[in-house]
């Protein structure tokens, strides 16, 4: 537990000297910030700052690799310096009240899972300091479970159906859904780059704690999820171990599979394809198209909350990366945010 960490705690220490060294460098020099088309959004990390296109109210946009000691530290920091300046209005958080309610059950101050399972949401919500700024605007957990179920029959119909415009539509909605969602405005625009994920050191050596921490939530939080998920894995893993083996010719010394082998086989091709198809537009159409309306919408609330109390605050939202350039979209004008 000692190695854990102190491991997270050289993780996120070598992310602080970096962003204080990266700020640094960009104030003294204009030249040090990467050139952008598009001057009203700022880069900083994993981050994206620009103006609500609605009220004009100063947004940040927080990405995060979830549990990972680097996003942690990049939230906390963030939310930190917005209200030390007194230039903060609310923080926006991607949870709901259910699941915050099941993390303040679960994860209370003081206790080792707060500790051991700490994540952005948290820290952001600590570095506040104040509960009142604190907005919950994701789309409530039992909603989510009802939008993936029609996305997932909805899916089941259009592969079912090539010859009515089912695999036509599919395929429009994994193109939409890309450019809409993760290419968002463009690099050439200042949305979220893959190079501001995997060309960051701290954060690719904090993601073995990622890796850990998430799954690790997930049992803890959801064992009604997490449970039968990780029974049908190890089912399917057994299956290959369960079938009767071919033999090897007798003229040709090739191996020949039995029977039981080839519909095996043909089982996990065709399991391949239907993960392939069903997952991806789960993803991109429940996960984030459908979540991404919801937060951004909350974000335009907190925005809207901070002219009509004429202090002026800036809204800090702290996110899974994915959800960023979406997100981004939306507030800046050029997609559909309601």
């Amino acid at each position: 537990m000692a190695s854990f960490s102190t491991a997270s705690t050289l993780v996120t220490s070598f992310a602080t000297r970096r962003g204080r060294i990266t700020r640094r460098a960009a104030s003294a020099s204009s030249s040090s910030r990467t050139p952008e088309k598009d001057e009203s959004v700022v880069r900083d990390r994993q981050s994206l700052s620009f103006k609500d296109s609605a009220t004009g109210v100063d947004v940040t946009l927080v990405g995060t690799m979830h549990y990972n000691p680097v996003s942690i530290e990049l939230a906390s920091s963030t939310v930190t310096r917005l209200r030390e300046a007194d230039a903060l209005h609310a923080v926006v958080l991607e949870s709901c009240p259910s699941r915050w309610k099941k993390t303040q059950k679960t994860q209370p101050p003081g206790s080792f899972l707060r500790w051991f399972l700490y994540n952005e949401m948290l820290a952001a919500a600590d570095a506040a300091g104040d509960p009142t700024k604190i907005r919950l605007g994701d789309q409530r957990i039992e909603d989510l479970g009802a939008c993936a179920k029609r996305t997932m029959a909805d899916t089941a119909r259009d592969v079912l159906d090539p010859l009515g415009g089912g695999w036509g539509r599919l395929v429009r909605d994994w193109r939409d859904g890309f450019s809409r969602e993760i290419d968002g405005r463009g690099d050439a625009r200042g949305n979220l780059r893959a190079a501001d994920l995997w060309c960051d050191v701290a954060l690719l050596l904090g993601m073995p704690v990622s890796m850990f921490r998430y799954p690790m939530a997930w049992a803890i939080k959801s064992p009604k999820v997490i449970v039968p998920f990780a029974a049908f894995a190890w089912g399917m893993e057994r299956i290959p171990s369960l079938v009767r083996p071919g033999a090897l010719d007798a003229v040709t010394g090739a191996y020949v599979m039995s029977g039981e082998e080839r519909l095996v086989s043909a089982l996990f091709l065709a399991l391949d394809v239907a993960e392939v198809v069903f997952i991806s537009r789960l993803f991109l159409k429940a996960l984030l198209e459908t979540r991404n309306d919801v937060l951004s919408r909350s974000i335009r609330d907190a925005c809207e909350e901070s002219v009509r109390s004429g202090e002026g605050g800036g809204v800090v939202a702290v996110l899974g990366a994915a959800h960023l350039n979406g997100v981004q979209l939306r507030l800046m004008g050029d997609g559909d945010d309601e």
